[in-house]
């Protein structure tokens, strides 16, 4: 009964909970970034920004704690036309929203704002700093052929029901002018592109030629074109260089302008040129892995766009390097107490007895995970560890006085001796219990004051000693009597 109890206890879980690393519900602070059209001013950009604002500051008192704003840059650069807003909410015991439900009636009020291009939300979770929940980096450097790729991938993952706040770091900039140069024509002229390159920049920045002093102060005189000659593209084309002979050459003798979008940054991931696109998720719809693992399925790199390559980070690198890492955590756990067991018992197959009631234990956090509607975070995989410790308490505390009971009565029938032995440890293993229990559940359900970070890990703790003590006082005495009768069989019973 107890085995298959375990089995479906562990194909619900593999099959309806999901593992979240850092779940969002009781996240205390987001962050919106905001981007008007390529070319807005800085004070287009300012008087948007006052309209979300308001917005913001319109949330109920017991909701918004403070807000902070900064226009003109945001995580991919600096722009006039962007800029991002952190809100920073009330303790999550206070208020009857979870971030993700402010985040949602927001976002419903930005969309009504005109002039607003475009805009994501991100939630802080807590925790260490992990990235957005789904960051994918398209790595090559083809240019044209990189943008490309990104732009499917971001309409694919707009297709994906609960992905949201599509982003990325291919964003262009104003409106700039390129020269093109001819290096043929330009060698016959007897110009270099430095030559070219120089009188541009002195004719548009400017050179200090010489100084005067004043007030004990030294005041350079800086030379460049007039303001309007400056704005005039047809006063480029016609900007006259000097050769090695003396002779003046204009520009558009040796080269073409072409007008482009900027582009906000040069990105690079080992030498190579690096887009990344970044997104988050609804988790109660999928969760960080689940959205990555569906994107990157989709596509095949390798026979539709050879020459490029992706990588996977934020969450989802995250969350797979932390369930390696809760996994070796577990199993240094368990080996070190198998060993302490072996000093104790003297005997090599008895500490398993004992660690078999731990996999049961996990049943009764299943079980919290499923009634309480919760995601298996890291937090809540903490305490399994810390649940390991207890439970084997209790069975160490049964497997001994049993072991004691018969060297004493050697004479005296095995089931009886075991059915004693029980009986006799029912009430040090119920107080244990007890105690632990109300200790953690009070933390695990906010009585008192809560902490969101903490209640996982108690709920899971309290949760598992609930089903693991009935594994211990119905379970090990049988694993027990099983034990002799295959010695017994084997012809090493005493």
């Amino acid at each position: 009964l107890f085995v298959g109890v375990l089995l479906g206890a562990l194909w619900y879980a593999r099959n309806n909970i999901d593992f979240v690393l850092f779940p969002s519900k009781g996240a205390e602070r987001f962050y919106l970034d905001l981007e008007l059209p390529t070319g807005s001013s800085l004070e287009a950009t300012k008087t948007k920004f006052q309209e979300v604002e308001a917005l913001i500051a319109g949330l109920p008192q017991e909701e918004l704690d403070s807000f902070f704003s900064r226009i003109g840059s945001t995580d991919w650069g600096s722009t006039e036309n962007s800029g991002w807003v952190g809100v920073n909410l009330t303790p999550y015991s206070q208020r009857s929203r979870n971030a993700d439900q402010i985040v949602e009636e927001l976002r419903g009020e930005i969309e009504k704002i005109e002039g607003i291009e475009r805009f994501v939300f991100y939630v802080d979770a807590g925790g260490p700093q992990v990235g957005k929940p789904v960051t994918l980096r398209v790595i090559g450097n083809d240019e044209d052929r990189r943008r490309a790729l990104v732009s499917e991938i971001k309409a694919y993952m707009a297709t994906i029901e609960g992905i949201k706040d599509i982003d990325s770091n291919d964003d262009l900039g104003k409106e700039q002018i390129e020269i093109k140069i001819d290096y043929e024509r330009l060698a016959r002229l007897g110009l270099t592109a430095a030559d070219v390159a120089r009188t541009v920049r002195v004719a548009f920045d400017g050179q200090v030629v010489t100084s005067i002093r004043g007030n004990d102060e030294d005041v350079g005189f800086r030379v460049q074109l007039a303001e309007g000659a400056r704005k005039d593209l047809g006063f480029l084309e016609n900007l006259a260089i000097p050769n090695r002979e003396g002779r003046l050459i204009k520009l558009r003798a040796a080269a073409r302008l072409e007008t482009s979008p900027s582009s906000l940054g040069f990105r690079h991931f080992d030498g190579e040129r690096v887009t990344t696109i970044e997104a988050d998720v609804d988790q109660d719809i999928i969760t960080s892995a689940q959205a990555t693992a569906r994107v990157m399925e989709h596509f095949d790199l390798d026979r539709q766009w050879p020459g490029l390559r992706w990588l996977a980070g934020g969450e989802a690198e995250e969350t797979q390097k932390s369930v390696i890492d809760l996994i070796a955590s577990f199993t240094i756990a368990l080996l070190g107490v198998y060993f302490l067991l072996v000093l104790l018992f003297n005997s090599f197959t008895q500490p398993f007895m004992v660690l078999l009631a731990v996999p049961f234990g996990v049943v009764g956090v299943i079980i919290a995970f499923a009634l309480h509607g919760e995601h298996a975070s890291f937090l809540a995989l903490l305490g399994v560890i810390g649940l390991t410790g207890v439970v084997v308490n209790d069975s160490l505390v049964l497997v001994n006085h049993l072991n004691n009971l018969r060297r004493r009565s050697s004479e005296a029938a095995l089931p009886e001796l075991v059915a004693l032995g029980t009986a006799e440890r029912l009430r040090p293993i119920i107080l244990t219990t007890v105690t632990t229990v109300c200790g953690l559940l009070p933390l695990a359900y906010g009585l008192g004051g809560s902490d969101i970070y903490m209640s996982p890990m108690a709920l899971t703790m309290g949760w598992g000693l609930l089903f693991a003590t009935p594994a211990t006082l119905v379970l090990i005495p049988c694993l027990y009597m099983i034990g002799w009768d295959l010695r017994r069989l084997l012809g090493k019973a005493e």
